[in-house]
């Protein structure tokens, strides 16, 4: 079996050594380079990596990726792609010949994204069928012609480790052209209205967002829950009631803990202790994450703990804030505000 790992890369010089120490077991690393001004191409050759200089004008991803593609041999079995500031773990190699077969065509593997959230990735292709599809938050897509035979594994492979002062400015004009080149793709309409929340552009949020839920195509109950939360934080960031949003998320996958926990965060703040009482618990109910992007590892805090020991006093249960605070400090034993809240819940009658 030969397996080649390939990558794009420009201005990485930072993580050159790290990639390519993670990927030493691969029978090929190649690397791509987009027009590094750094020391990126030096250094990958010096790691003992195979390095091309590419020109992608205008810039897209997929293309990109596309054309490292097309340098790997074409006696290469298993392709691995990667950005340069991902590691691959010990035992990557083992997990791949241990799972793969003389018809499998890919590979779904767990992948640490950072900052908590953990969910399966499938970047792990064959050398032949295969093609990278969108601008920005491209993903490998098959030929119409090739039989996918998927191997999963749940395996933590790919921790990702990037450069978190690095700007990502470039993403919004590139989901604009996504959206517009591909209108019926659910995936990209609902990642073009999710940065607009993360520009605070709220009122272009909830218009993507809304026509998002509206795409026939847009299926997945999970991130519809998502962009209802997201519609519900942009009512809220208006200084509008976001509630409805939160409640239709929650009806629309009731096993999504995130929404659930939004849902009882907007009723504490308006003082509605029943719903936000039993939206807590509702959220503490699911008690382990779905590994999926939409996960927010958040939720897994202290923080719907909180949330029921406040509503429980609020409501008379005084017991049940007690003991619901003393869970909250469990996890969180350093925070003086739940410290404050539970010598308040402890000295009351």
């Amino acid at each position: 079996m030969k397996i080649a790992v390939y990558a794009i890369s420009k201005n990485e010089e930072q993580f050159v050594k790290r990639f390519c120490e993670s990927a030493k077991e691969a029978d090929l690393i190649l690397i791509a380079d987009t027009g590094s001004t750094d020391k990126t191409v030096e250094v990958a050759k010096e790691c003992g990596a195979s390095v091309y200089e590419i020109c992608i004008t205008p810039w897209r991803f997929d293309k990109a990726r596309d054309a490292s593609l097309a340098l790997l041999p074409k006696d290469i079995d298993v392709c691995v792609a990667l950005d340069l500031d991902e590691e691959l773990q010990p035992g990557w190699r083992e997990e791949i010949e241990r799972l793969w077969q003389p018809d499998t065509t890919r590979m779904g593997y767990k992948f640490d994204w950072g900052h908590g959230k953990i969910f399966m990735s499938t970047k792990l292709h064959s050398r032949s069928g295969y093609h990278w599809h969108h601008p920005c938050h491209e993903y490998i897509r098959p030929d119409p012609r090739t039989v996918e035979k998927f191997v999963w594994s749940d395996m933590l492979m790919v921790v990702h480790k990037p450069d978190e002062t690095k700007s990502r400015g470039q993403y919004m004009p590139l989901l604009e052209m996504s959206v517009k080149e591909d209108p019926s793709c659910p995936r990209n309409a609902f990642y073009y209205a999710r940065e607009l929340t993360y520009y605070s552009r709220w009122e272009e949020a909830i218009v993507a967002l809304k026509k998002y839920l509206d795409m026939p195509e847009a299926k997945w109950n999970n991130e519809r829950a998502y962009a209802m939360r997201l519609l519900g934080d942009s009512e809220e960031a208006l200084g509008r009631d976001g509630m409805g949003w939160y409640r239709k998320g929650c009806a629309e996958d009731p096993n999504v803990r995130e929404t659930w926990l939004a849902l009882s965060s907007a009723a504490s703040s308006k003082r509605l202790w029943a719903e936000s009482f039993g939206a807590a618990l509702m959220a503490l109910r699911i008690e382990e994450p779905v590994f999926t992007y939409t996960m927010d590892p958040f939720s897994y805090t202290a923080k719907p703990y909180d949330l029921a020991a406040l509503a429980a006093y609020y409501l008379g249960m005084k017991e049940k804030a007690k003991e619901f605070g003393a869970k909250a400090l469990e996890l969180e034993p350093n925070n003086e505000r739940l410290l404050k809240n539970m010598e308040y819940y402890n000295g009351s009658n």
